[in-house]
């Protein structure tokens, strides 16, 4: 079957126009934008599915298997956040949409003039994302900390394109580059590593995480960080000889030491997960480190985004779960076990899956990634990915313990609501990861070959 190859888009594009339509009303309905928002995400992905692997190639786009899976993987991470979208800001909804467009665009990316496009086009609304999200200066002030952060990573990037176009006179892929163009490659990487909110690119990342909306968060824990991690991967493949492909690894264990250490430390949950999110984008690095320098196998990427898919189930389901309790700090889980217990378990499991504990898809996402590091050489950095995961197990072992086996310092009350359905549903899909890993390892499989 043949099809428009950017029909995913078109879809999101259409959405966005709708919801700034349904704006122009006096009153636009919320159920209108809610019902908008999840047809827009759930119309791309099912257009991405009747994608053939070969849709479309040209010098600015190429729709191919890769970028199809990609989307997949954006488009899930993206769906929490279209469910929790209660309709009352069309200009929110616009947002939204436009941000996972501009994921989408940047997916089937094929040169780095689109690739800057693409980025900007993600960038810009998230920044207003994060500053409409909550009402208050703190939310106001993450996202100017958001922007200035994106500001100096599109920065980078401009300046690191204008050094490779000088170096190599084009801006598609380029197998020699002189110490010019490894100069421009290592500034666009840094941007890619500080979308990623690589060490020690991350100061921006604990403040968003923590001022946004919870929900927002988990998107940007999520789609967000798919978007980066391609990102990276796209320049590794238009610089193959690129100089800084050589120190992702250990940039990645750096990032996975320092973000799990410092969730120690931390008893405002979103600021927790925030730090979390900066420990396993470490472990992201080193599995693009290992794709890149063992030939960038299909293996690679397969592990990427087996780990990609079960984390946009464990991210996204601790945010819902903090949104859905209202907790906004450890002490506030003590308990949450007996006040909610069907969407205290299925937060135990989402626990137990960020840290790597077997049967959890977690569990299978990590070590296949270790493995393909492993397996590439880097011994030292799949060693500190590894102990990462062991100093996870601090935190994410004491939240249980608070929702389970300590009392509440007073009578706990929540309002019950369809919340607790999206994070038993991520529980689940974590669960069945973990049980059946086959069924994202043959769709990861299937799509890169």
């Amino acid at each position: 079957m043949t099809m428009f190859p950017l029909a995913p888009q078109a879809a999101l594009a259409a959405g966005v126009l709708g919801a700034l339509s349904l704006g122009l009303m006096r009153r636009p309905p919320p159920l209108a934008l809610r019902a908008l928002a999840l047809a827009s995400i759930v119309g791309a992905m099912l257009l991405a599915v009747g994608l053939p692997a070969d849709a479309y190639s040209s010098p600015i786009l190429l729709t191919d298997a890769k970028s199809i899976g990609w989307q997949y993987l954006i488009y899930l991470g993206a769906l929490p956040l279209a469910y929790w979208l209660d309709g009352e800001d069309d200009v929110l909804t616009a947002l939204f949409l436009g941000a996972v467009l501009g994921m989408s665009l940047l997916a089937s990316a094929a040169n780095l003039a689109m690739m800057f496009i693409a980025l900007e086009f993600m960038s810009l609304p998230a920044y207003l994302l994060v500053a409409r999200s909550r009402r208050g200066d703190r939310a106001l002030e993450a996202a100017i900390k958001y922007f200035f952060a994106g500001g100096v990573a599109g920065a980078l990037f401009m300046l690191g394109l204008a050094l490779y176009y000088a170096d190599t006179h084009g801006l598609a892929a380029s197998a020699a580059l002189s110490p010019l163009g490894q100069a421009g490659a290592t500034l666009m990487a840094a941007a890619a590593l500080f979308k990623l909110g690589a060490f020690p690119l991350n100061w921006w990342l604990p403040d968003v995480y923590e001022a946004s909306a919870p929900e927002v968060s988990g998107f940007l824990s999520t789609a967000m960080k798919s978007a980066a991690v391609l990102f990276l991967m796209r320049l590794c493949e238009l610089a193959p000889e690129a100089a800084f492909i050589a120190w992702l690894p250990a940039i990645g264990a750096l990032t996975a030491l320092t973000g799990a250490v410092m969730a120690l430390r931390q008893e405002r949950l979103q600021r927790l997960f925030a730090y979390s999110s900066i420990s396993n984008a470490g472990l992201l690095i080193i599995g693009v480190g290992a794709w890149a320098v063992s030939g960038r196998s299909t293996e690679g990427v397969s592990a990427l985004l087996f780990f990609l898919g079960a984390y946009a189930f464990m991210s996204n389901g601790t945010f819902a779960f903090i949104k859905y309790s209202g907790c906004e700090t450890r002490a506030q889980l003590k308990g949450r076990g007996a006040a909610m217990p069907a969407a205290a378990a299925a937060f135990t499991i989402l626990l137990f899956a960020l840290g790597g504990i077997p049967p959890t898809g977690g569990f299978m996402a990590k070590l296949l990634l270790l493995w393909r590091a492993v397996d590439a050489s880097l011994l030292w950095p799949a060693a500190a990915g590894a102990l990462s995961a062991l100093i996870s197990l601090a935190y994410y072992l004491g939240m249980i313990r608070d929702l389970w086996f300590e009392k509440a310092d007073q009578s706990v009350s929540f309002k019950p609501g369809a919340g607790a359905v999206l994070v038993i549903a991520c529980a689940a899909g974590i669960v069945l990861l973990g049980a059946a890993p086959w069924l994202m390892s043959s769709l990861a499989g299937g799509l890169v070959r």
